[in-house]
């Protein structure tokens, strides 16, 4: 770029008030005489207006994780009062979240956004990838990284049984032996659903998801191997549950 001319990164310290008093006041002069840079300047302003005005999306449930985790551990590593050089990286990372945010508006790149997020990080608050059950991994042998939580493969049974805290177990023992019945019965899920036995699971392929009822109201009965021989985990939800929100009713471990 001819030097005579500002840059981006310059502009964009401007904007935000990061120059200094002086810096400022002669980045400023510079803008009164040229029209190059006032239309450079102009462009940064339009990327932050389309990125202000865009729709928010529905953020992944996992995506969401991984940028809290990511920002509380970036706070650990900010000093109380940051100098000039630590501001600007964090205006990057602003920047790069923001082009995230953007693809996943105009494309519905969830991955992609994740990747730039990462990318954006580096070794400071990079938040871990969920652990993979390998055991039960629906995603086995399939080449998915070892690192990354596929969503289990599941389908839904509708057996309208009418479960009840007293018997819940040995109702779900009833349902899994009839399997017959089961798998005739059985589709598959919405994406609420999905998301909602996902996050209640931990990603684990559940041994029942019976779309039913709880104490006479409509419910979602999910049961997952407790990992003991013959037990079980339970967890009742409500028929709204979702990855957002659970609305857990019940929950029993290892019955």
């Amino acid at each position: 770029m001819n030097p005579a001319h500002l840059d981006y990164d310059v502009l964009a310290d401007l904007a935000e008030g990061l120059l200094e008093d002086d810096q400022a006041a002669s980045v400023n002069a510079h803008l009164d005489t040229c029209a190059e840079c006032r239309e450079l300047s102009a462009d940064l302003a339009d990327v932050s207006r389309i990125l202000a005005e865009a729709p928010v999306p529905s953020m992944p449930a996992e995506l969401a994780e991984r940028i809290d985790t990511a920002i509380a551990a970036e706070s650990m590593h900010t000093a109380t009062v940051a100098s000039m050089e630590q501001r600007r990286g964090r205006r990057h990372w602003r920047i790069l979240s923001a082009a995230a945010a953007a693809v996943v508006v105009v494309g519905g790149g969830a991955a992609v956004g994740k990747v730039a997020l990462e990318g954006a990080s580096g070794d400071h608050g990079k938040a871990a990838a969920p652990a993979q059950d390998n055991s039960r991994s629906a995603a086995s042998g399939s080449g998915v990284a070892p690192n990354a939580a596929p969503a289990a493969s599941f389908t839904v049974a509708h057996s309208d049984t009418d479960y009840r805290p007293a018997t819940l177990s040995a109702q779900i023992g009833r349902v899994l032996a009839d399997d017959q019945e089961l798998r005739a019965k059985a589709a598959s899920p919405d994406a609420d659903l999905r998301g909602c036995v996902n996050r209640v699971t931990g990603n684990k392929i559940p041994l029942l998801v019976d779309q039913a009822k709880y104490e006479g109201k409509p419910a979602i009965v999910i049961a997952l191997d407790g990992g003991e021989s013959g037990k079980r985990n339970i967890w009742v939800v409500a028929p709204d549950c979702s990855a957002q929100n659970q609305h857990v009713l019940k929950r029993l471990e290892n019955v």
